[in-house]
């Protein structure tokens, strides 16, 4: 069973003015013809999401390891008697026996070379030294590659480094062995986990939105010189999410990926500000057990009712077209550091003027402490180079999260983020060079018991507040919304 936690940063997306405004000598409500940013769709960043352990195949020997009811130092006298216990543990891949052994059989006059290659073979695999492990087996199996049990360890070493062709190439080459019903048994396990591995793996989510501020409009009576402030909007609606992944393995841990994502929302009581967005990305990775390297070209396609001024219909707004690389490596058992770098070039339909390159470096830091709880940090950085200066910017934010698994069946998660963001130019009109502090938090409580065809419900309380030196673009948001979220 894969089991996928996915780490979701919503920033909302601040609002700088047009250079082309002329002041007026009364005071005149804005439109949404003379902002620049005014009813654009919140930003959604595409930050660095790390994943928790996947679960192991666990496979049973029948054979019991035998016990050894001797000192060290009593057993290093009767070398035979050590290497009657050493290779039935070699063979039964007993690391706590091997661990034990292997060091007193080292210091015997006579030694095995390859007894002692199979030894540092095992202990190898039990540090998490795949590689070494690896290299330790191919050695013995180059000199004897009859040898069942070295290839049956080496392919179980394969499959935890996710070199998945060559798994299943020794797996399958196992099953064609005179080997016992419980045997085969134990390698279809395997092969079937490698198929899973490869296999469509699809997720979607469902929300319902009451939206009091949809517009994000400032404070009612807001004014800036001789303009006043535009007045909030309130819509009722779903927001949806849906993507689809596909991997294929090729050798040696590389593999090829596929991605198709989806996610928009629909206000039936206020359409002009319905959203659609799909991105579709493919490239090549790189896996071992301890790191995950992507290389994925994508585009980005936008579709959106307008705003304000919009309709009932969506239209394309705008589209996102680069590279994204990821790149997710476990410093411990406990701790996982994951970075994403992507660089687009964004084109609008009509509003030419924001039309630019842009830049993303995130961070995400990870560490569980048990199986029990997760906290995360994470650090980000977006640039945005639009045509118009005044509209283009850079933010600097920073993320910290937990998530627990309490008593009576509670799940809960808890998120916080700051960033600020300044523009680069000033707006003619203003005089000001905009510069906002962005503040949000985000509370998700459900019952892990409480299900139905797999899905489980959740409450989300999310609040957004943006501060700017423009009064405009200072508003807050408290929501409270239901969501359900499926993985297949």
């Amino acid at each position: 069973m894969k089991i996928t936690h996915s780490f979701y940063m919503f920033s909302t997306l601040t609002l700088a003015l047009s250079s082309g405004l002329s002041a007026v000598a009364y005071a005149e409500t804005v439109t949404p013809e003379q902002l620049s940013r005014m009813d654009l769709p919140d930003e959604r960043i595409q930050v660095a999401k790390p994943e928790l352990p996947k679960p192991r195949v666990q496979v049973q020997d029948s054979q019991s390891a035998q016990s050894v009811s001797m000192t060290k130092e009593q057993l290093a006298q009767y070398p035979e008697l050590v290497v009657r216990a050493l290779i039935p543990a070699l063979m039964q891949n007993n690391t706590e026996g091997v661990a034990l052994l292997l060091p007193i059989y080292r210091q015997q006059k006579q030694t095995d070379p390859d007894l002692l290659t199979w030894g540092e073979a095992i202990l190898a695999r039990q540090q998490n030294d795949y590689r070494r492990a690896l290299t330790l087996y191919r050695t013995l199996f180059a000199k004897n590659p009859a040898f069942i049990p070295v290839r049956y360890q080496m392919a179980q070493v394969l499959f935890l480094n996710n070199d998945n062709e060559a798994a299943r190439d020794q797996f399958e080459k196992l099953r064609t062995e005179n080997l016992s019903a419980e045997s085969l048994a134990h390698i279809n396990q395997y092969l079937t986990a490698l198929n899973k591995r490869d296999e469509w793996s699809f997720h979607g989510g469902l929300s319902y939105l009451n939206e009091r501020n949809v517009n994000n409009a400032p404070k009612a009576g807001t004014e800036v010189g001789t303009w006043k402030a535009w007045q909030s909007e309130a819509a009722e609606g779903v927001g949806y999410n849906l993507s689809a992944d596909k991997k294929w393995s090729l050798s040696d841990g590389f593999f090829s990926k596929l991605n198709l994502a989806g996610y928009g929302r629909y206000y039936w009581d206020n359409k002009k500000y319905n959203e659609l967005n799909v991105r579709i990305s493919a490239g090549l990775g790189y896996q071992t057990a301890q790191t995950e390297v992507s290389l994925m070209p994508f585009t980005e396609r936008r579709w959106y009712g307008g705003g304000s001024s919009g309709s009932d219909s969506l239209k394309r707004f705008s589209q996102n077209s680069g590279l994204r690389l990821d790149i997710s490596y476990w410093l411990a058992p406990r701790w996982q550091l994951s970075t994403a770098l992507e660089y687009g070039e964004q084109r609008y339909t009509t509003r030419k003027h924001l039309n630019g390159n842009n830049y993303l470096w995130s961070n995400t830091l990870l560490y569980m402490p048990n199986s029990n709880q997760y906290w995360f940090v994470g650090s980000d950085y977006s640039r945005d180079n639009a045509r118009d200066k005044s509209d283009a910017y850079q933010r600097k934010g920073v993320r910290i999260g937990w998530g627990q698994e309490w008593s009576w069946g509670i799940s809960s998660r808890v998120a916080l983020n700051y960033a600020r963001r300044e523009y680069k130019k000033e707006v003619a009109v203003f005089g000001i060079r905009q510069k906002n502090h962005e503040y949000g938090a985000q509370l998700s409580l459900w019952h892990r018991d409480w299900h139905l065809w797999g899905i489980t419900p959740r409450i989300t309380w999310a609040y957004n507040k943006v501060s700017s030196n423009n009064p405009f673009y200072t508003y807050d948001k408290n929501r409270v919304y239901l969501e359900v979220n499926k993985r297949f």
